[in-house]
């Protein structure tokens, strides 16, 4: 039964732009039925202004206690400063929390993206235990936290639960690390067990090739592939991680994970960031999911994603916030473009057939994400859970801007700031 007729005068739903467009939504929150706005007989019409509706936004990556770090690593300190240095800091912020902090924080994090028009998280959690590493009561108790934030503030979540084993090759974690280490697969496996039973959606997660072994990593793609899971690991963000897994397995990580069994389905392994891939790599990646962070990316020096390389040869592109600094994926998938100018020297690389960018990167925001996520909705068609992001035609960006160009223009010059409403599963969150 149709509860509530929902009238776009443009939308950008199964990959196309087009006006006036009506949205039947049933009494589940499911799209129904994607019609003619000039049609009658619904039993509510409810309109939104001029105003220009995308699917919800989805975020493939974040580390949403990081929020509580913002604009304090943005200082020069003695010494080295880089990824690794970051790195001190962060690990301190994880060390500070307890499980009421970590709730606010994430919390916090959320309800920022859920204002940016993102209605699908995919949160990469890897602080489970207490500071000394000691299990909680409940093995799962900062998971569970994560899972509350995201039912509190309404936002759709995937929990890729991160398996963390060692600093390295033949390394023991460090002290700062050892919160987020499991004893075991098995026990990691076990917490995920149950973690699935209450009906979390979970990600299959290791960290990265440094922080777990390739033993560990096959089983953790096995049970992955046992339970058709995604697995996501954060994969080449920087050149001494190459070298790491060179001199450890002879291959770069995407190699080492293609040993694992980890691309034998497509589209359910994730590499987040890849911002230092070999020739062989883009090959490797060809049939998977790689998840661009660009504004995580420049604030720590890691480089520049060849995004367009990727995607002609096949990659699906997702992007994510990470470090939740900057909490916009209308302005990732901007950098995602301006940072490939800077780099090549050349513009609109990242366009489709017609040659138009806006299209290129609003899927990596949207169904891009929910690839990455392993989630089947993310197009405003029917049949899909309504989630939709209205934007305000009329916000002064817009002013000159033909509405036939309001795509291309909120994703090559735009930000997050003209959404005036976010939908959930069909109920209005702002």
């Amino acid at each position: 039964m149709i509860q509530t007729a929902y009238v776009a005068p443009w939308a950008w739903t199964g990959g196309a732009l087009r006006r006036d467009v009506r949205f039947d939504v049933d009494a589940d929150g499911r799209i129904a039925n994607v019609g003619d706005a000039n049609e009658r007989g619904e039993p509510l019409r409810r309109t939104l202004g001029n105003a220009l509706w995308l699917p919800g936004l989805v975020n493939a990556h974040s580390h949403a206690f990081q929020r509580g770090i913002r604009g304090q690593t943005h200082r020069r300190a003695p010494g080295e400063n880089s990824f690794w240095s970051w790195r001190t800091a962060m690990y301190a912020a994880a060390q500070a929390l307890d499980p009421d902090g970590l709730y606010a924080i994430t919390r916090s994090a959320f309800a920022e993206m859920l204002r940016a028009g993102i209605t699908h998280v995919g949160e990469f959690h890897y602080v489970h235990h207490q500071p000394d590493g000691t299990p909680y009561d409940d093995p799962n108790e900062l998971s569970w936290r994560v899972v509350q934030a995201a039912r509190d503030v309404g936002i759709r979540l995937t929990l890729l639960e991160v398996f963390y084993a060692r600093a390295g090759a033949g390394k023991a974690p460090l002290p700062q690390q050892r919160r987020f280490c499991d004893t075991s697969v098995d026990a990691y496996l076990s917490r995920v067990d149950t973690l699935r039973a209450a009906g979390v959606d979970v990600g299959i997660t290791p960290h990265s090739i440094r922080a777990a072994s390739i033993e560990q990593i096959r089983e953790l793609v096995a049970y992955a592939q046992e339970h058709d899971l995604v697995v996501h690991t954060h994969l080449s963000e920087q050149p001494r991680e190459n070298e790491e897994c060179r001199a450890e397995h002879g291959t770069t990580p995407a190699g080492a994970f293609e040993r694992c069994g980890a691309f034998a389905r497509p589209r359910r392994f994730t590499a987040v960031h890849a911002t230092h891939l070999d020739e062989d790599d883009f090959e490797r990646l060809s049939t998977q999911s790689v998840c661009a962070c660009p504004t995580t990316e420049a604030d720590l020096g890691d480089g520049i994603l060849d995004a367009p390389r990727l995607a002609s040869a096949g990659t699906s592109l997702s992007l994510g916030s990470d470090s939740n600094a900057i909490i916009d994926l209308v302005q990732e998938a901007r950098l995602l473009e301006m940072n490939d100018r800077l780099a090549r020297g050349a513009r609109c690389r990242l366009n489709d057939d017609e040659g138009a960018l806006g299209p290129v990167l609003a899927h990596a925001a949207t169904r891009g994400g929910a690839v990455a996520l392993g989630a089947s909705s993310s197009g405003l068609q029917e049949g899909e859970p309504f989630d939709a992001v209205v934007v305000d035609l009329d916000d002064p960006f817009f002013e000159h801007v033909p509405p036939a160009h309001a795509l291309d223009a909120l994703f090559t010059a735009g930000t997050s700031a003209p959404i005036r409403q976010v939908v959930v599963h069909g109920r209005e969150m702002l």
